[in-house]
């Protein structure tokens, strides 16, 4: 009888430590904007290592914005890295739990790139 017991204690827990794995990772929304102060830059974005942009942009003095750029990406922590003009590189840790909107702002004269971080899309009039 103890044998028994046993052996269906062993065999469930095998199956509920299986279960926790199991099944796709969940996809969200990205979006990357490149904002302000970009004037015919070469702009080079990466998340994870993976190239997501690679232009020329310049910055809408209408819309104050540059190009936006959509994919999907998986739950945990990434990296978002910029490169503008092969002279100024800023690398950025992240958590994505939901759809997540990051905007990149240039300060051509300090040579400083910044981040924001937005659950929703940006709106630009």
């Amino acid at each position: 009888m103890k044998k028994i017991i046993l052996s269906v204690f062993l065999v469930s827990t095998l199956f509920t430590a299986c279960r926790k794995n199991n099944g796709p990772a969940a996809a969200f929304d990205l979006g990357v904007d490149l904002q302000s102060s970009f004037k015919e830059d070469h702009v080079q974005v990466f998340i994870d290592d993976q190239s997501l942009f690679n232009s020329l942009a310049s910055t809408s003095d209408v819309f104050s914005l540059a190009s936006s750029i959509g994919t999907t990406n998986t739950e945990g922590r990434h990296t978002i890295k910029v490169i503008i003009n092969d002279s100024t590189s800023v690398t950025e840790y992240f958590e994505q739990h939901s759809d997540l909107y990051i905007g990149v702002a240039y300060n051509k004269a300090d040579k400083t790139v910044s981040f924001k971080y937005s659950p929703t899309r940006f709106a630009y009039e």
